[in-house]
Order: C-alpha cells, then sequence, then structure tokens
C-alpha cells in the first residue's frame, strides 16, 4: 500500500511536466505490431520498446506516455508488459505508464514488451474521407502520439521504428521506412515496414485506406511513391508529379535526402500538410489536380530536413522547423518563379508577422506558451522565415548557404536548439556582429515599427527615422534614391538608436523621390 501511494503521488507529480522530457530515458526503437478491423474502431497492439534508462539522473522508474482509457472506453488499456518473459507490475495514471519491478541492468539498456488495446481519442485518427471510405491516418504532432502508442513523445528522444500493420484486405497500408514484405492472408493482409533513421515521434505514421499508388525516382534515384484515393487518382497522380523535381531541388541545395523513400499521401487528418519522414500526409482537398498545392509539396519536403532529420530540442525552438520550412518554399518560389513572386511571397509574409504581432506579445524562441498548438502561428512560421532571410540579407548569398548547409551536417539525425543555430551562423560570420542580431530577433518581442520623415530640396535629402516601439532593434535599411533623369542610387543606414537623422545634401543631380526598403529585405511597419 505504501508503494502504491508513493507511485500515486509520482503520477500526480510527473503529470505537470508530461509535455517535457522524461529525465532519463533514451528510446533506442520501437516495434509495434498494429492490428485494425471494420468491425470497430478498436485497434490491438503488441509493442516492443527498446531503451536506456538512468536511474540516478531520471524518475525512481521508467515513466513512458500513454492515454489511459477513460469511462468511454476510448483511450488505451494495457493488459500486460513483459521484460524478458518475466511479468512487470505496472500503473496506468492518467497520460503516464509506470513501471515497477524491472530488473535492473549495469549498461542501462532494456528491452520490454507491452500488450494493449483501444479506440484512440486521437493520434491515430479513424473515420471516413470526403468519398465515404474508411480511413485511418496517423496524426501526431505536436504530443499525440501517445493516444495510439506508448512512447516517449518528445521531439528530442529520436528513435527506430518498425511498423507491422494488420488490415482488411482491401487497404493498403503506408508507414514511415522501407517496405519489408507484405504477407497475404485469406482476410487480412500484414505490411511491415522499418526505418533505418532515427525519428520523432510527432513524424512516427501509418496510413491505412483503399489507395491508389504510383512508384517513381527522381533524378538523384531516390524512389518516390504517389498514393491517393481511387476516385481522385487522376488528379492526385498530376499534382504530386511535382515531388521529384522539388526533391532534387533541394537535395542539390541542402545535402543527400536522409529517407528510404517519399510518399506522398492524399489523406484525411487534421492539417493541410503533415511531414512525417518519408511518408508526407496532405489534406484530401489540396490535391485536386489544378498543381495548387505546389508550395504546400515544397514546404513539406523542405521539413525532411528541417524539422524531421534536424529537429528542434524542444517546443520553444519549433521555428527551426517551421520557418525553416517557410523560407525555403519562398526560395523555391524565387528559383522558380522569379524575383517579383518571391518579394510578393515576402511581402505577404511581414504582412501576417505585423497582423499578429498586434496581439500576439511573444519572442520568436516562446517560452511563455499556453498550449503547444498555440505555437502554430506567424511567429513560428512567417517570423522564422524573415529572420532567416534577413540573415541573408546581411551575410550574402554564398556565406548563408555554407551556413545553412553546415548547421544541417552538424546537427543531421540530431536535435538542436536555436542557440546552436546561432553558434554556426556566428562561428562562419566572425565580423557580422551576428550575437546582435540574434539576440533582439530570437528574444525580443514584436519588430521595429518606423515613422519617417523627409525632406527633399533639389539635390539634397534628409531623412529622419523614429522607432516608436519598445524595446528598440538595430537593424540596416536600405532607401532607394530616384532621380528625375531615371537614374537611381541605394544607400543602406545603419539604425541603432529611437531616433536616427541622415542627410546627404549635394547629389548632383536634382532628386525626384525615394523609396525605404526597395529590395524587402527587413521586417517592420511603416507608421
Amino acid at each position: 500500500m505504501k508503494n502504491l501511494l508513493l507511485l500515486f503521488v509520482f503520477t500526480q507529480f510527473i503529470c505537470v511536466f508530461i509535455q517535457g522530457q522524461i529525465v532519463g530515458l533514451d528510446v533506442k526503437k520501437y516495434r509495434i505490431e498494429l492490428a485494425v478491423s471494420d468491425k470497430s474502431n478498436e485497434i490491438v497492439v503488441s509493442q516492443q520498446i527498446d531503451f536506456k534508462w538512468a536511474k540516478s539522473t531520471g524518475t525512481p522508474f521508467p515513466v513512458f506516455n500513454l492515454i489511459q482509457q477513460n469511462s468511454d472506453k476510448k483511450g488505451m488499456l494495457v493488459t500486460a508488459i513483459t521484460q524478458d518473459g518475466k511479468a512487470l507490475a505496472f500503473l496506468q495514471r492518467n497520460d503516464s505508464l509506470y513501471l515497477k519491478n524491472m530488473t535492473l541492468s549495469k549498461e542501462n539498456f532494456y528491452s520490454i514488451q507491452i500488450s494493449f488495446s483501444g479506440i484512440p481519442l486521437d493520434g491515430l485518427v479513424i473515420g471516413e474521407n470526403k468519398y465515404g471510405s474508411r480511413t485511418m491516418f496517423g496524426d501526431n504532432w505536436p504530443n499525440r502520439a501517445q493516444n495510439w502508442f506508448v512512447c516517449h513523445d518528445h521531439p528530442s528522444d529520436k528513435a527506430l521504428v518498425d511498423f507491422i500493420v494488420t488490415a482488411p484486405k482491401h487497404y493498403e497500408v503506408v508507414a514511415n521506412g522501407k517496405l519489408i514484405r507484405k504477407t497475404e492472408g485469406m482476410s487480412a493482409n500484414t505490411f511491415e515496414y522499418a526505418s533505418s533513421v532515427p525519428l520523432s515521434t510527432k513524424i512516427m505514421v501509418v496510413g491505412i485506406a483503399e489507395m491508389k499508388i504510383k512508384e517513381q525516382r527522381n533524378k538523384d534515384d531516390v524512389t518516390l511513391y504517389s498514393c491517393v484515393y481511387p476516385e481522385n487518382e487522376k488528379e492526385g497522380f498530376y499534382d504530386f508529379d511535382l515531388a521529384p523535381g522539388i526533391l532534387a531541388f533541394y537535395s542539390a541545395y541542402f545535402s543527400p535526402y536522409e529517407y528510404e523513400k517519399l510518399a506522398n499521401v492524399q489523406s484525411t487528418t487534421r492539417f493541410g500538410g503533415m511531414e512525417n519522414a518519408g511518408c508526407i500526409f496532405y489534406d484530401e482537398n489540396s490535391i485536386n489536380g489544378t498543381r495548387s498545392c505546389e508550395n504546400l509539396i515544397a514546404h513539406e519536403i523542405v521539413h525532411q530536413w528541417f524539422g524531421n532529420s534536424a529537429t528542434e530540442s524542444d517546443w520553444p525552438h519549433i521555428w527551426l522547423s517551421e520557418g525553416f520550412a517557410t523560407y525555403f518554399t519562398n526560395y523555391y518560389i524565387q528559383q522558380t518563379k522569379g524575383q517579383v513572386a518571391f518579394f510578393k511571397q515576402m511581402k505577404q509574409d511581414r504582412d501576417k508577422v505585423i497582423r499578429f504581432g498586434n496581439s500576439y506579445k511573444h519572442p520568436l524562441v516562446d517560452n511563455t506558451y499556453d498550449n503547444l498548438m498555440d505555437l502554430l502561428n506567424p511567429n513560428s512560421y512567417q517570423k522564422g522565415g524573415w529572420v532567416l532571410h534577413m540573415l541573408r540579407c546581411k551575410i550574402g548569398d554564398e556565406k548563408f548557404h555554407e551556413t545553412i548547409k553546415a548547421y544541417y551536417q552538424k546537427y543531421r539525425l540530431g536535435i538542436a536548439s536555436s542557440e546552436d543555430f546561432a553558434s554556426i551562423a556566428i562561428e562562419l560570420n566572425p565580423t557580422a556582429n551576428l550575437q546582435v542580431f540574434f539576440n533582439q530577433w530570437f528574444h525580443q518581442v514584436g519588430h521595429p515599427i518606423l515613422k519617417i520623415e523627409k525632406q527633399i530640396t533639389k539635390n539634397d535629402l534628409t531623412i529622419e527615422f523614429s522607432q516608436i516601439q519598445q524595446p528598440l532593434f538595430t537593424f540596416p535599411i536600405s532607401v532607394d534614391i530616384l532621380f528625375q533623369d531615371g537614374s537611381h542610387t541605394i544607400e543602406t543606414i545603419e539604425i541603432s538608436e529611437k531616433h536616427s537623422k541622415w542627410k546627404i545634401q549635394h547629389f548632383d543631380k536634382a532628386i525626384q523621390q525615394i523609396e525605404i526598403d526597395p529590395r524587402v529585405e527587413l521586417l517592420f511597419e511603416l507608421k
């Protein structure tokens, strides 16, 4: 009774921190055997977890994430846990699963087997697609994997995963990793997928639906699959035929592609697109045969490098995923659609940041969010993208490319924080004063809000800049001076004070007008 009481007290304590890491736990591999049927939404799971656990630095016993079955019988009910064939005592409480009497290992390495079943509350979305056909799709972001399998549901703990899925014969099954084998039975087939690359739980998925599947290879010899609903076959294959070229574009710019394949999958889930590693899910309505999804495909493919391979170490650093995907989608627009289209997109992104910043007073690296879903906002996406753009403008295309590649190479298949990215950039660009740049754009709320007064007297120009926001920012701003003879010159002014006055006298020709930020290089608001 005393031990049970202590366990209950500890349960109440640990649940407060369930969005964070479970200290001392390091999962190495998940093997998830999943059986589904059309008779009910219940799933039956037999799961093996190989993990390291250091009692001295963590909890008094191992803890995993799993949503407990509620009074409506939604959630998972664990029936048995064994270690080397020996039954373990355990306790399920709320969103946690506690192990009690494990045999301790000198190497701190453990392997357990868990049996459980239930109807997922979330995470594995079971329902109907727009054509009325039954579908089942993993949808884990941010920490919803724990609704349907036992895990350490935090982006920092990356592990290998095998999915062995048994489903009625009319379904196709897609998942992370390589399809090792498909075993056909009388009424059901079993698909076995294995990932050779460590993944965060947020991007570990299966998709179970009636699908038409097309296989092709791109110029880098990467195998791609287009997986679409049968009713949408022509339109879906046409849209997804964009993917091989986009994948090759980013492979050339970032680094060779990491995963065993890339499946682009029409799905019925929550988000417009979800970047699951090597198995991207797209909202069913975005795949319509018009190729209006081109930027969405680009965005999700960028995530295969940034977010999936180089992963944010904790939730406040999500811009390392979403900001990168946003900006490098814009970079793709620049390289394929031209500078005018690129500037248009950057201006639209800037407008979103400005509008959002009027009501959401949080920095880019946000440690004060109320809910993880709150982080899916223009700060993480468009402002994060704008920080990358301003860095590129500050250090130039060549050094920017070098910085991005160096960051990726150091943190590929691992985890990184905003400070990790900044340290790479600072090291490679020692004369750029990037410490000030990152400090303000990572940790200060808002953006420069400027009031600008100008005076033009024939060949003379005077401009006064006033920052009307707090805190102040330090930044360069460009001014395009157009002369009456049609020529022009661009001057760059460094701003750091609340009021800055800039005066140029005696141009050799008359001034007609000026334009602020002509090359769309600064995230700012003009009052």
